[in-house]
């Protein structure tokens, strides 16, 4: 019955798209009657064109979708949600922005892809390879590379907007380029992808029982990844970035079970070009209401809902516990306090006193403008909230690499912010705060509603935020794609700066945290139960759905109330508690305190160097954070397995 109502909907998204493409070309005869030649040079140069690359790119995302899901043994996985897009597409940025050829710049994106293949695998690899630890590590890797984009972008919009054009997936042609630089590549592809289906088919069954039969997982994964990440970074070199089309494709295919793996190959790959050419069809079809989006936003509007509801029926086992042995502290708790604290001192210090002017640099205690002391007071505020929610939500999820920003709540404030400034030019600074709360809130319903009552909560929880996560970026690549006249604001905000720092935010995030801890450490039971396990937990007496729910909410309390302030911040909620942790600091109390501290001297710390690296230019503190913890992270990751 399951095959049947597939094929049924597979035959009307056929006739749906066969309708829209026959409007489409009589929408382009009428428009341009009485204009044989234009009629005969917009179809053979244009219109024809824009349905080959678009099939060529679903075929080449679909066969990308179903390596990714075989290899890596997740119904999740694909180029866009583990951050290899990114990677190219990072690497394309840097091509525009140095000005180099057309085929440097498809060079640039392919590195960028490799690059981020590679540390997505070691990563993943040092942890298991579980789905949620991919994901979140592809994540983390997308965040990073998407902070280095916005920098760029930052001091460079003007000569960036085709940037956000191309970012949102348009598939517009003016002639066939694109077209040959895709087949050859598919072609080949799909070509040793057949040639190894054999070994390949192997990896759906367990590494142990690969290497009894006699293969090499290790070498099979390796290659698969190897040729996924070559087809996937061109791809996005050509046509942007698209998302969606490789995790659909593959799950369409599983309604047709029986089938032999290159059926499936083939099968995906058709139906990921057929998904594409209707969600292009569809957004030429707007273009004639003056709806401007491209196909690419058309696929990650239309794809969250899918993904939840993929994300709703899929079964996660439970991520593993937190070792309940520690390592032996490096210090006393108080003596690293004592440490930390006098970093933070002497750091605040610094940020307050020390000045760069025409003359130099200098010290000066005076602040005519009060600028300087807003500014270190709001970033210490508010990384230390942020370390806090990161702090409660890893300790939550057993998962050393959740972080506030994975929960969707930045994500949806954001959303509502560029939203509101792309429809309203002219509001006011005083809109921004409700507007994000709402649109905090719309998230954490969302969270609520779909993850909350589930059996594995804390998993589904995860992956609904980084699906929220990803539908967000989707729209604010559409505003910025539109030409809005403030995209340099909405750029700025979103790096997550604290140039407009007041009297007032900068009290009120240090007032938060003050607040917030003895709020934090009410949960201390909770959190010291939750690591060793669901049934050493509920034997306590502890129920799991309440506890996990008011916890979440805490967490997106201090989250939203950190990016409301500031504006979407990554990493820093990361990165704290893995200090703490790299300082064998794991009782929940002790932990906490660390991590707020570190979480604070970060945010000074790139405040800070924002400030005064390239005066008198200043770099957004969310950047420069970024650019600090990543290696930071990555060093951390790899000494500690």
């Amino acid at each position: 019955m399951t095959k049947f109502r597939a094929s049924l909907a597979i035959t009307l998204l056929v006739l749906l798209t066969a309708v829209i493409i026959g409007w489409n070309i009589q929408h382009l005869s009428v428009s341009t009657a009485g204009q044989p030649g234009m009629t005969s040079l917009l179809w053979s140069q244009s219109y024809l064109p824009r349905i080959c690359v678009a099939l060529l790119a679903g075929a080449a995302l679909g066969l990308c979708g179903i390596l990714a899901q075989l290899v890596l043994k997740n119904p999740l996985a694909e180029p866009a949600t583990l951050g290899i897009s990114s990677g190219a597409q990072l690497g394309t940025t840097l091509a525009l922005f140095t000005g180099v050829s057309t085929w440097l710049s498809q060079g640039f994106a392919l590195v960028g892809g490799f690059i981020t293949t590679a540390i997505i695998y070691a990563l993943s690899r040092h942890r298991g390879m579980s789905p949620l630890t991919l994901l979140l590590t592809g994540m983390v890797v997308g965040l990073f590379c998407s902070a280095l984009q916005n920098g760029l972008v930052l001091f460079h919009h003007e000569q960036m907007q085709s940037l956000f054009i191309w970012n949102s997936g348009n598939l517009a042609q003016n002639d066939w380029s694109v077209v040959t630089q895709l087949l050859p590549f598919l072609l080949a592809i799909t070509a040793l992808t057949f040639i190894s289906a054999r070994a390949l088919a192997l990896l759906k069954l367990s590494d142990e029982v690969v290497d009894s039969l006699g293969g090499n997982s290790h070498l099979y994964r390796l290659y698969a990844l190897g040729m996924m990440a070559l087809l996937a970074t061109w791809t996005v070199s050509q046509v942007g970035l698209i998302s969606f089309i490789g995790l659909f494709a593959p799950q369409i295919t599983r309604l047709f079970p029986r089938l032999s793996f290159k059926k499936n190959l083939l099968l995906a790959m058709a139906f990921g070009a057929g998904l594409l050419l209707f969600c292009d069809q569809l957004a030429l079809f707007a273009e004639v209401f003056n709806w401007q989006v491209s196909a690419g936003n058309i696929t990650a509007i239309i794809g969250i809902p899918v993904m939840l509801l993929i994300i709703i029926k899929a079964r996660f086992p439970h991520p593993p516990a937190l070792r309940t042995t520690a390592f032996n502290a490096l210090a006393p708790p108080r003596t690293v306090k004592g440490l930390l604290l006098v970093a933070i001192i002497v750091l605040f210090f610094l940020a307050f006193t020390l000045t760069q002017s025409q003359h130099g640099w200098q010290i000066s205690f005076s602040d005519p403008f009060n600028l300087r002391w807003p500014r270190t007071a709001m970033a210490i505020g508010c990384g230390g909230l942020l370390a806090s929610a990161g702090v409660i939500l890893q300790r939550l999820t057993s998962n050393p690499l959740a972080s506030p920003e994975v929960l969707g709540i930045n994500s949806g404030a954001a959303c509502a912010v560029v939203l509101l400034l792309v429809l309203v030019p002219s509001a006011s600074g005083m809109l921004l705060f409700p507007v994000a709360a709402l649109g905090a809130m719309i998230s954490l319903g969302i969270i609520i509603l779909f993850a909350v009552n589930a059996s594995d909560q804390t998993t589904k929880i995860l992956l609904v935020g980084t699906a929220l996560s990803a539908f967000s970026l989707a729209l604010i690549t559409l505003f910025l794609a539109s030409g809005a006249p403030n995209s340099s604001v909405i750029i700025s905000w979103l790096s997550g700066s604290t140039w407009g720092a007041t009297k007032e935010k900068a009290l009120s995030a240090v007032i938060a945290l003050a607040l917030s801890l003895p709020v934090s450490l009410l949960f201390t039971r909770w959190l010291s139960l939750l690591p060793l396990g669901r049934t050493v937990a509920s034997s306590r007496g502890l129920s799991l759905r309440w506890s996990t729910t008011v916890l979440i909410v805490w967490c997106a309390v201090l989250s939203a109330g950190a990016t409301l302030l500031l504006g979407p911040m990554s990493f820093v909620g990361l990165l704290a508690p893995q200090v703490a942790r790299y300082l064998g600091i794991y009782r929940y109390g002790h932990s906490l305190y660390i991590s707020v501290i570190c979480g604070a001297l970060l945010m000074l710390a790139a405040d800070f160097i924002g400030r005064m690296i390239i005066w008198p230019f200043q770099v957004p503190a969310g950047i420069v954070a970024v650019i600090l913890g990543a290696p930071g992270l990555l060093w951390l990751l790899y000494r500690k397995r």
